[in-house]
């Protein structure tokens, strides 16, 4: 590419150049026909005419030798436009292909995101509902043992109280006993004590 745009200049410079030439040629046979005219300016018709076919075959010339390399520079510099516009509308289509996998992995990404949130969410709900089902477990466990203690405690108060009033009730008889018993009461009750006593044996 570099190349061809390098002869287009070349070839475009010596056309400049030629045609320059030729222009100046021209011009210098104008002058040269008014001066050979002495005293008046008249234009001599005839020379002018032998020079302008000179300037139109010198530009046939240039047109002849010229014509097939702009010819070609033409045709290359089309085939490297088109080239160019080819090359512009693949890579517009790249850019297109990688901006839509771009978006499809972004979707992609997003529908990802939202499904680890839900498990997420799912997963700290359950985590939830087993910390409240050991809760409530412990919460059972230590009322079921506070009632166990309870009982217990209740157990040995009504135990305690059985042998004070026992007791009590042992010293109330006694202290009736003493204050009601007669001496043959005493006698008696000796007796009695001893036959059982005798029948044991």
């Amino acid at each position: 590419m570099r190349n061809s745009t390098r002869g287009a200049e070349n070839m475009w410079r010596r056309v400049a150049l030629l045609s320059g030439a030729g222009l100046l040629f021209m011009l210098q046979g104008v002058a040269w026909a008014s001066s050979e005219g002495g005293g008046h300016h008249a234009l001599n018709w005839v020379e002018f005419l032998e020079r302008l076919v000179c300037f139109a075959i010198l530009v046939g010339v240039l047109v002849k030798l010229l014509q097939k390399p702009l010819r070609n520079f033409f045709v290359s510099r089309r085939e490297e436009i088109q080239n160019l516009l080819a090359e512009l509308d693949t890579r517009q289509k790249e850019a297109e292909r990688k901006g839509a996998e771009c978006r499809a992995k972004l979707a992609a990404l997003e529908d990802e995101t939202r499904k680890i949130v839900s498990e997420l969410i799912a997963e700290g709900e359950a985590e939830r509902q087993k910390i409240i089902e050991a809760a409530k477990g412990q919460a059972d466990y230590i009322r079921q043992q506070a009632e166990i203690s309870i009982q217990q405690e209740v157990k040995t108060a009504r135990k305690k109280l059985q042998e004070e009033i026992g007791e009590l009730s042992v010293a109330a008889a006694e202290e009736i006993l003493r204050n009601r018993m007669q001496p043959q009461d005493h006698d008696r009750l000796v007796r009695d004590f001893m036959s059982k006593v005798v029948e044991a044996k």
